[in-house]
């Protein structure tokens, strides 16, 4: 009977332990449940408030972080200045209609746009006028440089002059000039011409000093065009293209080393004459080489 008893207690005792065990094992898991819960719970509150704070606060309260694209002869701060634009508002009450309104309105740029950019940045991309040619004004009684880009619109009458091979055109009158204001329809083809070979053969321009326009009947016109290092005077047609000073630069110097006295030289109507400082007479030059690029012209 002894021995019954005492495996009975022993098997209530593996029994007890086993049932210990296992509340053990259901408290250790029901604990890593809990932390577990608690972790996700405040993992989803910082997102929540992340959330919050990038959605609500940062458009509502933070002043707009403003970006240019596009500018190169401007800094941000001129163009902050020049359209008043206010730089502490919040992103939410930003305007971008209103912004490229302004901007627009300004004689800088050929194009403006404006986008916002979640949550607080605004994108400015503008695409600047450039310099085709400068003119001379006058302007309260003072002479300005008018600074005119490859469609004849006048764009700076602040008497600065741009960086470059930009050429100066004179023959030109002007009622008043200011910003906004274009060339007459006739010169526009020319400021085009002149825009295209900046873009390609700057180099050119920095040979010739002066473009005159010279009037002709109906509203047409020719060209004189005056070297920089050169006494001689050239007469062209309106046709101004890389091809056509190429040809006047050999000319030039085909000219200058057969008679030092020319004063003039005349490339229009297919053929090349010039003048000389002691006649008044016209001599036609002869050539093999300038007859068949008279030719092609």
């Amino acid at each position: 009977m002894g021995d019954m008893y005492s495996f009975a207690d022993a098997d209530r005792y593996c029994s007890q332990k086993e049932r210990l065990s296992k509340v053990k094992k259901a408290k250790t898991a029901d604990m890593r449940t809990n932390i577990l819960k608690i972790l996700v719970a405040v993992l989803f509150a910082v997102l929540v408030i992340e959330a919050v704070i990038y959605v609500v606060i940062i458009p509502c309260t933070a002043s707009v972080q403003v970006r240019f694209s596009g500018l190169t002869q401007y800094t941000p701060d001129d163009i902050i200045r020049l359209c008043g634009l206010n730089v502490r508002q919040t992103w939410i009450n930003f305007d971008t209609g209103a912004l490229s309104s302004k901007l627009k309105k300004l004689p800088l740029f050929e194009s403006v746009q404006v986008e916002k950019c979640f949550p607080d940045q605004v994108i400015i991309t503008v695409s600047e006028r450039k310099t085709a040619a400068i003119a001379i004004a006058e302007v309260d009684g003072k002479s300005v440089a008018v600074q005119i880009d490859k469609t004849g619109y006048v764009y700076r009458v602040d008497g600065s002059l741009p960086t470059g091979n930009v050429p100066i055109i004179s023959g030109l009158t002007f009622e008043n000039p200011h910003p906004g204001i274009r060339l007459n329809t006739k010169l526009r083809p020319l400021l085009k011409q002149i825009g295209t070979i900046l873009e390609t053969k700057p180099a050119y321009f920095s040979a010739i000093s002066e473009i005159r326009i010279s009037p002709k009947d109906y509203g047409e016109y020719d060209l004189i065009l005056y070297p920089m290092h050169s006494k001689i005077r050239v007469l062209a047609d309106k046709e101004l293209n890389e091809e056509s000073l190429q040809y006047m630069m050999v000319v030039l110097d085909v000219i200058d080393s057969l008679d030092p006295d020319v004063t003039e030289v005349d490339l229009r109507y297919g053929a090349v004459s010039y003048k000389t400082r002691n006649s008044d007479r016209s001599y036609q030059l002869r050539g093999g080489a300038f007859n068949n690029d008279s030719n092609r012209r």
